[in-house]
């Protein structure tokens, strides 16, 4: 969900209902303009008044905060251009700091975190940061989570990436102690 989308749920769903501002403030008890501000994003519902919204609305919790275990596949490319404008503009560094908030916002999509692990992991080869053996822990994390995935393409994906993970790790080894 991006910046609460509750504001445009809660107009979607009013007028689904044929409910005005007016009649739906004086339900929950609130003023006109507060749920004004609501719709326009000005200002999010206190929490308390979310499941009295959701009822009205004759929708749940989920539907009202825009609740998804999963991302769909254009959330994803969306999120995986953003990462890849901020690596060319601030850097591998804030891009990574950013990509483990997105991890954890979206822990459920292992899609998302294989593409982002696979991306920082290129970067690392590529000499886009300072000292790449500093990211190699969480990168491996990361594609070791998500071969544990149910999805037998995104297994296939991660045993993959991990594969040439290790391998470069191996080579790495090896021309330094030569």
């Amino acid at each position: 969900m991006t910046q609460m989308q509750i504001g445009s749920v809660i107009r979607k769903y009013r007028k689904e209902c044929g409910l005005t501002q007016e009649e739906m403030a004086k339900r929950l008890g609130v003023t006109t303009p507060a749920v004004n501000k609501w719709e326009n994003g000005n200002t999010n519902p206190d929490i308390e008044l979310l499941a009295p919204i959701a009822r009205l609305l004759h929708i749940s919790l989920d539907t009202l905060l825009s609740f998804q275990e999963k991302l769909t596949d254009m959330e994803i490319e969306t999120l995986i251009r953003q990462m890849g404008d901020k690596l060319e503009k601030e850097g591998f560094e804030k891009t990574y700091e950013w990509a483990v908030q997105i991890t954890k916002k979206y822990q459920n999509c292992n899609m998302l975190i294989w593409q982002i692990a696979v991306m920082l992991d290129a970067g690392r080869i590529t000499g886009a940061c300072g000292n790449p053996e500093q990211y190699d822990e969480q990168i491996n994390a990361w594609y070791e989570m998500v071969l544990q995935d149910e999805n037998e393409e995104i297994q296939y994906h991660a045993a993959d990436s991990l594969f040439g993970f290790y391998l470069r790790k191996k080579n790495m080894w090896q021309q330094k102690n030569i």
